[in-house]
């Protein structure tokens, strides 16, 4: 609300005698100009309606002194209760957004929803008489291989690699950043669906995984012979089963032509390929891909949901590696509601998954990835102690990085520079200080890794597995076929 803050509106306002005025709280006034109380606010009656200053501005909304400016389309509702559940509170907003707008909220990065399990629950088990532990100096196998059975495997020098954050969603120098430290650490990294830079694949083309995604256009034939790998992309954690969403603000004249766009014209990908609805199909585009690029992996990413019948359609496809994606995963841009209600959370799946490769007996020679809101190296762990070769990091980059979590990646604003392209915006990310500290990251949670492999009395990372751990809950455990606290 647009109200004068003038000495007169603050004679004519009648707030200091309202019964809500909180007590502690004396020398506020003019709510509808200065915002909301410093105080919790305990509504008995509202005499707004019967102010002058509220007549003579034409306002609409009581309880000036509670409320603030709140949501995606930012109205003015009550503030939320210093004891009062976030989520109930949060609920309130959606269906006012809902009300107001008649359209779905657009939100960004990973959901908050809470979890029945953690990865908090796992715990690693100690060698130390039974099972030797190795020292600090002693020698650990860190490299593991994306696509074993691939005429051209791809051999990495640590288990972490960076997922698909296409450019459009996040900035150009993120896009550099993340190439550059790739080469320099020899790990992988993937394109995402926006398309590649030239720069990019300058810095690191014997690491770079392009992703082949449901409007084909992200990878240009011509580079298909000179990629790393190639990620079939069916799916990710936060909108599995739906494209992909960019809006129209974002796709400035570069991101436009990366992306085989107009200027300002709004990024929808298809939820699926048109040209792969069977088994058949599968098989042809997997065939055609490994025959165009002359032997490097062929994978697929998709997000965690009828994971054995989605493992067994893969297996049959002629696949080299295995993506999933699990509940909770970033985004730059989706819908609250597919984002909070779809999908499973990579702790369950990996088990899942492990259990039909081996089944298919297609283990030893398909790699599993995992990802979806993992965050630090020791939940990395974890995940490979539970069947999975290979780790993808996103949000967790670029908060290495320098994403500071403002949760406003759809709309262009990011003020750390990481999902914009407003010039201003883009220069507040410093290029060497986040390729340093992305550098630090990896380095330093590969080191962890390593440590944890030692500690449990092993010298390779690929044979840590779930005899390795140990689960506090009870459900976790039956859930992931790892040991409860009585050894069972």
């Amino acid at each position: 609300m647009i109200v004068p803050d003038t000495p007169e509106n603050v004679k004519k306002c009648i707030c200091p005698r309202c019964p809500s005025m909180p007590a502690d709280c004396p020398d506020e006034t003019l709510y509808c100009a200065r915002g909301k109380s410093c105080c919790e606010i305990h509504a008995r009656a509202c005499f707004c309606t019967a102010c002058p200053v509220y007549k003579e501005n034409k306002l609409e909304t009581l309880y000036f002194c509670d409320k603030e400016a709140v949501g995606s389309i930012v109205h003015l509702i009550r503030k939320k209760g210093e004891n009062e559940d976030l989520t109930a509170y949060q609920t309130m907003v959606s269906i006012r957004e809902l009300a107001e707008t008649g359209m779905s909220r657009i939100i960004s990065m990973g959901s908050q929803k809470s979890l029945p399990f953690s990865f908090k629950d796992l715990k690693f088990i100690p060698a130390q008489v039974s099972r030797i532990p190795l020292e600090r100096e002693d020698s650990v196998n860190m490299s593991v291989i994306l696509g074993p059975s691939a005429a051209k495997p791809l051999k990495l020098a640590s288990p972490i690699m960076i997922s698909g954050m296409s450019y459009g969603a996040t900035s150009k120098n993120v896009r550099l950043i993340i190439s550059k430290v790739a080469a320099d650490l020899n790990i992988a990294y993937s394109s995402g669906e926006g398309g590649i830079l030239e720069e990019e694949y300058q810095n690191a083309p014997h690491h770079l995984i392009g992703q082949y995604a449901t409007d084909r256009g992200d990878i240009q034939l011509d580079l298909l012979r000179i990629l790393a790998a190639v990620e079939i992309r069916f799916g990710q954690g936060a909108y599995p089963g739906k494209g992909s969403y960019i809006p129209s603000s974002k796709i400035t004249g570069e991101v436009a032509k990366t992306r085989g766009l107009k200027e300002l014209e709004q990024s929808h990908s298809p939820a699926h390929f048109d040209d792969i609805l069977n088994m058949s199909q599968l098989k042809a585009k997997v065939d055609w891909l490994r025959e165009a690029t002359g032997g490097i992996p062929i994978g697929a990413k998709l997000g965690c949901g009828r994971i054995e019948s989605d493992i067994e359609a893969l297996v049959e496809g002629g696949v080299d590696f295995i993506a999933l994606d699990g509940f909770g995963a970033g985004t730059g841009a989706t819908e609250q509601y597919v984002r909070d209600n779809v999908g499973l959370p990579i702790i369950a799946a990996i088990p899942r998954a492990l259990s039909a490769l081996k089944m298919l007996g297609a283990k030893d020679r398909i790699t599993l990835v995992a990802g979806g809101g993992l965050r630090m190296p020791s939940d990395f762990a974890k995940c490979l102690a539970l069947g999975a070769d290979a780790v993808y990091i996103g949000t967790a980059a670029l908060i290495a990085i320098g994403c500071e979590q403002y949760r406003i990646c759809h709309t262009g604003m990011c003020p750390t520079g990481i999902t914009t392209h407003a010039p201003l915006l883009e220069r507040q990310l410093n290029f060497e200080m986040g390729a340093k500290r992305l550098n630090n990251f990896v380095n330093a949670s590969t080191g962890e890794i390593a440590n944890i492999v030692r500690l449990v009395g092993k010298s390779d990372v690929n044979k840590l597995d779930h005899e390795d751990l140990v689960s506090f809950n009870k459900d976790l455990a039956a859930l992931t076929g790892v040991n409860w606290l009585n050894g069972e």
